[in-house]
């Protein structure tokens, strides 16, 4: 008989969102599991990619009402209001918190926060954490493992969760894989989904989240899906101009003309334009043959823009090539103001939540919104958690979960498979896409989940499951990319170039009754 372990509230994952998460809902009270397929600490996109932290209202110009319009504008006006003043509500406090835990943030000779204006704020938002020098980030998520053990929460770390338990629309917990390769069952009251996004998407990554460790494979999405709530706003990716500290410094972008790229594509904000439409400009100039794009480091350009961060990778006159890389998609689990997702008891938060950013985000507002909801998500699940026993768990479903991941071992290379899914997005579902492009991808994604699932090699069952999720990840992408007919923030369409009003809405994406990916429409919440 599986064996089987209880706990009030399960949070699944191991970065910023998963680690507020549980911290909050201890701190209410609730008895914590943190359940993560790595180290927490050390493991997924936050310890190794978070730096800046944007904070709402800290300057005299600043509004919660200005935010919530920043922030519209660079979701291309595809976010709900109503998170986004989520995130105004909490910033300040949850950064202040982050420096009594350890994280140390940038400071000005007078000990105050240096604040820099970043890439979609109208305003100074940005606090950054301090690095190890030479471009090399601080790790913000290593103050947070100390703290969790402190608050008694208890880490069941190198497990991966498979699916998640129900008990008709409620969840009732989840199917394990752990350390020693053994399954086990995990009942809790409540359920927070927080085990990040996808950056393994796409074959051309951001350097911080190359190693092994760091990887996201689309598992959120994957729980959330065979749960049956509904997923949106997966069709918009973002890729980030790279080396991504060059506006920071006053980077001034140019062809191979020598003419200043963002004159032309956004001469307001210019390099500190948004950054889907860096991406954009970047991918154009090099597309229409006028690339490579590059930065020609000048005489005091970074001591004049940056003096309080310290020691700097770039040297006056060197010639650093601008490139494009894939950093994470904007889309999730569908939640309201309370984290909650459409199954009763569940909650997400972080890169695993959709309806926050929409068509893109600005700089610093992940960092922001991870801790934010993080915080929303382990409040609100240790109050649901104190009003309801535990639920039933389906015997059939563990008994069906158990035959799943039963299924002999085939001849599929998992890293073949993922370097396959990877190449196939960055050609036909990337940066920019068309019809049919779209659905040639759609159509071999669909075959890769076949092949993940009765014929690759399960002798390391859990690489297994992560070509599993990151096929049905990418699916849910394409299909969603191929719903949107327009261009949009970090959606881009060569047979749709413009922005259609009749296009303010969400894709939304479900489990259809056969397994397969169903499309619908809703509203955007304006009002906040």
């Amino acid at each position: 008989m599986t064996k089987e372990v209880q706990t009030s509230v399960l949070v699944i994952g191991g970065g910023s969102a998963a680690t507020r998460a549980a911290l909050e809902a201890a701190a209410a009270g609730a008895s914590v599991m943190l359940a993560d397929k790595g180290v927490v600490g050390d493991s997924g996109s936050s310890p190794h990619a978070l730096v800046g932290f944007s904070v709402p209202l800290l300057d005299e110009d600043d509004s919660s009402e200005l935010f919530v319009e920043d922030w519209a504008n660079a979701s291309g006006g595809i976010c709900d209001r109503d998170l986004v003043a989520q995130c105004a509500k909490y910033g300040r406090g949850l950064a202040e918190d982050m420096e009594e835990r350890g994280v140390p943030f940038i400071k000005n000779k007078d000990g105050s926060w240096f604040i820099a204006k970043r890439a979609g704020h109208s305003v100074r938002r940005t606090i950054q954490a301090e690095g190890l020098g030479k471009g090399v980030h601080s790790n913000v998520i290593a103050p947070m493992r100390p703290a969790l053990i402190e608050a008694g929460v208890e880490l069941s770390e190198n497990t991966m969760i498979t699916r998640l338990l129900l008990d008709g629309n409620r969840v009732a917990g989840a199917y394990a894989i752990g350390p020693d390769g053994e399954p086990f069952i995990i009942r809790a009251n409540a359920v927070v989904l927080a085990s990040g996004g996808v950056n393994r998407l796409y074959s051309i990554l951001c350097l911080e989240v190359k190693e092994h460790h760091s990887r996201t494979t689309g598992d959120s999405y994957a729980l959330a899906f065979h749960a049956g709530a509904p997923i949106i706003d997966m069709e918009f990716t973002q890729f980030r101009d790279s080396p991504p500290a060059g506006p920071i410094y006053g980077a001034h972008y140019v062809n191979r003309l020598g003419e200043r790229i963002m004159e032309k594509y956004d001469p307001e904000n210019l390099e500190c334009a948004p950054r889907y439409m860096m991406g954009r400009a970047i991918h154009t100039e090099n597309f229409e043959g006028r690339g490579p794009v590059v930065w020609h480091v000048e005489e005091g350009q970074v001591a004049r823009s940056r003096a309080p961060v310290g020691e700097s990778q770039f040297l006056p006159g060197d010639t650093i090539e601008i490139t494009l890389m894939f950093q994470r998609l904007m889309g999730g689990a569908r939640i309201d103001v309370n984290a909650a997702t459409a199954i009763t008891g569940l909650y997400a938060a972080g890169e695993a939540s959709g309806g926050i950013h929409g068509g893109d985000r600005m700089q610093g507002c992940g960092f922001l919104e991870t801790q934010t909801f993080g915080l929303i998500a382990g409040r609100s699940a240790a109050a649901f958690a104190a009003e309801n026993g535990l639920a039933d768990i389906d015997p059939q479903a563990v008994a069906a979960e158990e035959a799943r991941l039963a299924t002999p071992s085939g001849s599929a290379d998992p890293a073949k498979m993922v370097e396959d899914i990877q190449n196939l997005m960055w050609e036909q579902a990337g940066i920019v896409s068309n019809r049919e492009r779209l659905l040639d991808a759609i159509a071999k994604l669909q075959e890769m989940r076949r092949i993940a699932a009765e014929d690759i090699d399960t002798s390391d069952l859990v690489a297994a499951e992560e070509v599993r999720n990151l096929a049905l990840a990418a699916e849910l992408v394409a299909t969603a990319k191929l719903t949107r007919e327009e261009t949009r923030s970090g959606h881009g369409r060569t047979d749709f170039p413009e922005a259609s009003k009749d296009w303010v809405k969400h894709v939304e994406l479900a489990r259809g009754a056969d397994g397969s990916v169903s499309v619908d429409t809703i509203p955007v919440q304006e009002s906040f």
